[in-house]
């Protein structure tokens, strides 16, 4: 088997970025995937993302809106176990590729919708392109920039966000069909990829319980003892320290020479705001206090101190890095531009169901006279037996969540709200990340507790007996520590040989830096995404939306169920290991380099943080601003009527696509007039009248307004809910949407210990025994403070 989704057959039939990496993730695992695009391809069809994001595909030309090209579409379906499409809303009905229309046809096939704000709901009609999402929602508010107003996201965070959950989408939706017999609709959309990475930073609760500041002069961590930006050395590089490891913040502070003036916490540090003295230091005081030393010099020291520290580099940089080499995770493919070309591999690691290197991106129409090799296997075809109907896709599976922090744990929960029965396993001090609500309750909702010293006999005991009946491990310890409490692979599958062993590091199980401590936004830095959201030529920002924690989590679950269906598919348990490395490394994945380590970007910012391109960008008007989407010449032409400047489409700078690019300054030198002429709401009448793609930047981020849709609450995809701690709650729901096994929201997050009891009866313990637990090994400690 060459790769865990192998004889897979996937026929993706949609444009743009988003279902574009689902699909390679897909390919990446072994399946194939029939790239069913239009002739000669879309806009993008000789582009630099192209060259990532299609690799390891096959390319089928088909004209849909011909009896010949349906013919070729449905020829596809007829061996295919998986369709995807993003036509747009009521689009596919005019192909006769709706659902409705081919689950009639192919009962069988999974259909997988990517849209921009989902089938239904206010919003449904909208364009569907990222930035307009970001403006319409209020994230270029939310994202920092180096000026005021809007900022244009430099990293499609929102994109590989919906990737994400349409990847753990289909693979859920294949499980169920293993075991139920037929495929169904996986519905996603840009929408729920913005809700997904949002469930990190924003809800609402009675308590106004937050780990961020949103106002006044400390926004941020506000008196938070948790320091995580990036500071500029002596030498004029950046790096970015981390201090929530347990006493790191002390650490640091002694390092700079402000220990004196900074308290010793018993027990996790963050549940301990900082007094006067210890914020004017921590947000004042410590950025000139690194332009002391030369970043070698400072990560030396800290990392000698195990504080988590990293360097800020550029994406193309990312390739020397020693840990990215020694994980040989990059590939070369030959270029006919470049010659070969240097990207992002697949990230995963399997014991057995280990990848091939992909192929080179296809040119349109490659595999054009191959379809008849096309083959659907039956290793993936459904087996349903007596009693194994599902109503939610990962109904029967448990795993074993023994990670601290948000990446695994959050992971962890996006399978449980597919139905898995997650049981958290904490230390009896509770995970470091509990003082931080929204972090909590968005990476551990929905999931069992019991809290365990597993530094003793008994405790490993237990956990034993609870592994013994598992489907999944997940943990994120450094490397060595599981084995000295009884948790590595090695001990864990003589317990249990059926047991799938997910390791989800910060940087590996070896390696130059696999010793290191991993928090977000370190890696995030490493692999250039402060850079790549800062504009050409500019500083790097102190963060962009979307960072390794959250992608880590996507990453896990993708992990998990790629591990699950090799199981389900051969018998075969094994052990998989996703760094947070690897999947911050996964999204640049559109990002390449030549051999000489020059970048070749798929896009990039420009100096002024307005956009990727003259079309793709904010103007200034004349009270404000305008963002527009426009792709190909159809929507030029339209964009060129709606400003009164049809001479655009005739001007032999501006005819042809590439024209545009190589006149990119001129045209966005005469949009620019253009708009500064018109106020906002203006410009956007005219651009919308004329079906031109464009949406007003709301100036501050709808998140918090959005929690209160009602629409938001019926589509799930807000839930409210009471909370024993933080009281009345909303936050974000369900953001994969399954038309026959729904997941469902479970319930907020436990408290530390709350299933304890619960637990031990369940692996058969006797009452006596449960009760001797809970005063030994299962007894929760209270918690010191003191001042040095």
């Amino acid at each position: 088997m060459v790769g865990p989704l192998d004889g897979l057959v996937v026929v993706d039939a949609s444009w743009g970025m988003p279902s574009a990496i689902s699909s390679m993730m897909l390919a990446d695992y072994g399946a194939r995937v029939i790239k069913l695009e239009r002739p000669g391809g879309g806009h993008d069809a000789h582009s630099a993302m192209r060259k990532s994001l299609d690799r390891g595909k096959w390319s089928v030309q088909a004209d849909l809106r011909t009896d010949e090209g349906r013919r070729i579409a449905e020829q596809l379906l007829s061996t295919a176990d998986v369709f995807i499409e993003s036509f747009g809303t009521g689009r596919a009905k005019d192909f006769g590729l709706d659902y409705e229309a081919v689950h009639a046809r192919h009962p069988e096939l999974v259909y997988a919708s990517v849209t921009g704000y989902g089938n239904e709901g206010p919003l449904a009609a909208r364009p569907g392109y990222e930035a307009l999402l970001n403006a319409r929602l209020g994230q270029m508010a939310e994202q920092g920039g180096h000026r005021s107003g809007p900022i244009f996201m430099g990293h499609p965070t929102v994109s590989y966000g919906t990737a994400f959950i349409t990847t753990i989408g289909i693979l859920s939706a294949l499980r169920a069909r293993k075991l139920n017999g037929t495929g169904q609709k996986v519905d996603t959309s840009l929408l729920d990829g913005m809700l997904a990475i949002s469930s990190m930073n924003w809800w609402w609760n009675e308590k106004d319980i937050s780990y961020l500041a949103r106002s006044g002069t400390q926004t941020g961590f506000g008196n938070k003892r948790l320091i995580t930006d990036p500071f500029q050395c002596a030498d004029g590089k950046w790096l970015t320290p981390h201090t929530g490891g347990p006493g790191s913040y002390k650490r640091m502070m002694d390092l700079l020479g402000f220990g004196d003036q900074t308290q010793t916490i018993d027990g996790p540090e963050m549940s301990v705001p900082l007094n006067d003295i210890e914020l004017n230091i921590a947000r004042n005081k410590v950025p000139e206090a690194f332009k002391s030393r030369n970043r070698d010099e400072w990560l030396e020291m800290f990392h000698a101190a195990d504080i988590a520290a990293l360097p800020l580099l550029h994406p193309e940089e990312t390739f020397e890095d020693d840990q990215v080499k020694f994980a040989e995770i990059a590939i070369d493919l030959p270029d006919d531009d470049h010659g070969t070309i240097r990207q992002i591999g697949p990230v995963i690691r399997f014991e057995k169901s280990k990848p091939a290197v992909p192929t080179a991106a296809p040119r349109p129409g490659a595999h054009d006279t191959r379809i008849d090799e096309i083959e659907r296997s039956p290793i993936w075809a459904p087996a349903p037996t007596e009693g194994s109907a599902v109503t939610a896709p990962l109904q029967g599976v448990k795993i074993l969540d023994f990670s601290s922090y948000f990446a695994t744990g959050f992971g962890a929960r996006l399978l449980s709200d597919l139905g898995a029965d997650v049981i958290k396993i904490e230390p009896l001090v509770g995970d470091q990340m509990r003082p931080l609500g929204d972090l909590f309750e968005g990476a551990n909702r929905g999931k069992r507790n019991i809290a365990l010293d597993m530094r003793t006999k008994e405790g490993q005991e237990i956990a034993h007996r609870l592994v013994a009946e598992a489907d999944v491990v997940l943990q994120n310890y450094r490397p060595g520590k599981a084995e000295k409490i009884g948790l590595g692979y090695e001990q864990l599958k003589t317990i249990n040989p059926n047991l799938l062993y997910a390791y989800l590091p910060g940087f590996g199980s070896a390696g130059p830096k696999s010793s290191l401590k991993s928090f977000a936004p370190l890696v995030s830095g490493l692999v250039g995404l402060n850079f790549e959201g800062s504009g050409k030529g500019n500083p790097p920002i102190r963060r962009v939306i979307g960072n390794e924690d959250l992608y880590n989590g996507f990453l896990g679950a993708v992990t998990v169920l790629l591990g699950l269906h090799h199981r389900l598919n051969t018998g075969e348990a094994q052990y998989v290991e996703s760094p947070q490395l690897h999947s911050s490394l996964f999204v640049i994945s559109e990002h390449s380099a030549d051999l000489d380590g020059h970048a070749i970007p798929a896009h990039e910012l420009d100096s002024e943080q307005n956009g990727w391109s003259p079309l793709y960008r904010l103007y200034k008007t004349s009270d404000g601003w305008i963002c527009i989407a426009v792709f190909g010449d159809a929507a030029f032409g339209r964009l060129a009527v709606a400003l009164n400047a049809v001479d655009l489409v005739t001007d032999e700078r501006f005819a042809t696509k590439a024209a545009r690019v190589e006149n990119a300054d001129a045209l966005a030198d005469i949009l620019g007039t253009a708009f500064a002429a018109l106020d906002s709401a203006g410009a956007f009448k005219l651009l919308d009248d004329n079906k031109v793609p464009a949406e007003i930047p709301l100036d501050y981020p709808i998140m918090p307004e959005l929690l209160w849709e009602e629409w938001a609450l019926d589509s799930s995809r807000v839930v409210e809910h009471h909370h024993p701690e933080y009281g009345w709650s909303r936050e974000v729901g369900m953001v994969i949407h399954l038309s026959d096994t729904p997941g469902r929201f479970k319930g907020g997050s436990p408290q530390l210990g709350q299933h304890s009891a619960e637990i031990l009866a369940e692996l058969g313990y006797s009452a006596g025994e449960v009760d001797s637990f809970m005063a030994t090994v299962c007894k929760l400690p209270t918690v010191a403070v003191k001042e040095s």
